[in-house]
């Protein structure tokens, strides 16, 4: 984890946000009002974005999925005419 992470998660510790529903209920304003500086506003958002799509503990240990390798599309998959079928109900008229 990222000391930033780490000061942020403490500063918002020590004003009694504990649970994921308080981090997420904080609005900009709130945010200014209690006295949070712009990177603790960026890393707060960063943390709701990370909550609401269900990555908060990738977020806070700096981790990255590995992005999943795409399939080779067979062409004409279902199509197997070719493997000696004929005379099949596709054939008749």
């Amino acid at each position: 984890m990222e000391n930033t992470t780490k000061k942020l998660m403490e500063t918002l510790q020590k004003k009694g946000i504990d649970t994921e529903k308080k981090l997420n209920a904080i609005d900009l304003q709130a945010a200014v009002d209690n006295g949070f500086t712009a990177a603790e506003i960026a890393g707060i958002v960063a943390m709701q974005k990370a909550i609401k799509t269900h990555t908060l503990y990738t977020y806070l240990q700096n981790g990255k999925d590995p992005e999943p390798s795409k399939k080779e599309v067979k062409k004409n998959a279902d199509d197997d005419r070719e493997s000696g079928t004929e005379g099949s109900s596709w054939d008749r008229e």
